[in-house]
């Protein structure tokens, strides 16, 4: 069973359950909950992608699939009697994976090919944001 504590009163009905619960074993895994990306983060990684895409020639979505493979996890599925390894999408991490994401991607670009992407908060985001924003 999920139990969802959205409320500080939603602690104490966890808390019942629990006390109800029968004398067997069980695991419990409690996870903070956090919000899947945000739209400013995945606009700032396209408009990262667009300016990969003008300084080196590689189309972005081939880098979108690229960075996928190299940096975001791998989940085992099912498919047609068939256990594969799937890449998860960037849809489905939350705020905190998506930062992280987007710091080694960062981190790449920086290394790679001596590109500096800037954060939204950096002195020069405006004249990058205006010098990429047309290619998104």
């Amino acid at each position: 069973m999920k139990l969802k504590i959205l409320k500080p009163s939603d602690k104490e009905k966890v808390k019942e359950y629990i006390d109800k619960l029968p004398d067997k074993k069980f695991t419990v895994e409690i996870k903070q909950k956090r919000e899947i990306r945000s739209l400013s983060q995945n606009a700032l990684y396209w408009l990262w992608l667009t300016c990969i895409m003008a300084e080196t020639g590689n189309d972005k979505d081939f880098l979108h699939e690229y960075f996928g493979k190299k940096y975001l996890p791998k989940e085992s599925r099912i498919i047609c009697r068939e256990k594969v390894e799937i890449t998860v999408s960037t849809t489905g991490l939350d705020t905190l994976q998506f930062t992280h994401y987007l710091n080694r991607v960062q981190q790449f670009a920086n290394v790679e090919f001596g590109i500096i992407l800037p954060n939204p908060n950096d002195l020069h985001f405006k004249e990058f944001y205006e010098t990429y924003k047309d290619f998104i």
